[in-house]
């Protein structure tokens, strides 16, 4: 993922940048620091510089696609999510009734067989479009995280000044995918769109019994 690599060379940027060669200069009589030096990081500043300013710009011009992207197809997402919980939550009512006997009709194996494959099916796509959608939030926020670690020892004006802007950045262009601002598409949305699943077969199987009696 693109995230995944801006993130991985900004560490990198940064773990270059704090393992440089440094090393105090310190006073004999009473042991205190009086010299910094910092051999590679001076010598090598404006490609640190530049890298991290290139990935900035980066960064900010996957985040708008993302939030563009989310925008055109979150009402597709919307009746996709629509038509996933109809179809789960049938199928899981009707696997309940051919197993338990509570079916007006007899269903054969290769029936059975075809519904759990397609609830299966569906199940998976929810799972994976809502940890695909969580991973590429995580991963445009992490770089706000991965920015920060570098040591304050080696930071100049210039490097406080980017890493402050690559901060607000992050911050105010914040990557979250969502269906129409209904709610927002990750990981937590897969335990309620199952839960609520379980809850509408609950009371079908409860309405089926009832008109039973």
């Amino acid at each position: 993922m693109r995230f995944q690599k801006i993130n991985t060379l900004i560490n990198n940027a940064v773990l270059y940048a704090n393992e440089s060669n440094a090393f105090k200069i310190y006073n004999r009589y009473d042991n205190t620091s009086i010299a910094f030096v910092m051999a590679n990081y001076k010598n090598r500043k404006d490609m640190i510089m530049h890298h991290i300013q290139t990935l900035r710009h980066l960064h900010l011009e996957i985040t708008r696609i993302g939030r563009q992207t989310n925008r055109t197809f979150c009402f597709v997402l919307l009746l996709e999510l629509a038509v996933h919980f109809t179809i789960i939550t049938s199928t899981t009512y009707c696997l309940h009734g051919a197993f338990f006997g509570q079916l007006r009709v007899t269903l054969d194996n290769e029936k059975i067989i075809s519904m759990a494959i397609w609830a299966c099916i569906y199940s998976f796509k929810i799972i994976l479009i809502n940890s695909l959608c969580s991973s590429v939030s995580t991963e445009a926020y992490k770089t706000g995280e991965i920015i920060q670690s570098f040591e304050g020892s080696i930071m100049d004006d210039d490097m406080k000044e980017e890493i402050q802007q690559f901060t607000q950045q992050i911050m105010l262009n914040s990557l979250h995918f969502t269906c129409t601002g209904f709610f927002s598409i990750d990981n937590s949305l897969t335990g309620k769109f199952f839960t609520t699943v379980l809850k509408y077969v609950v009371i079908l199987i409860q309405f089926s019994t009832q008109n039973d009696m």
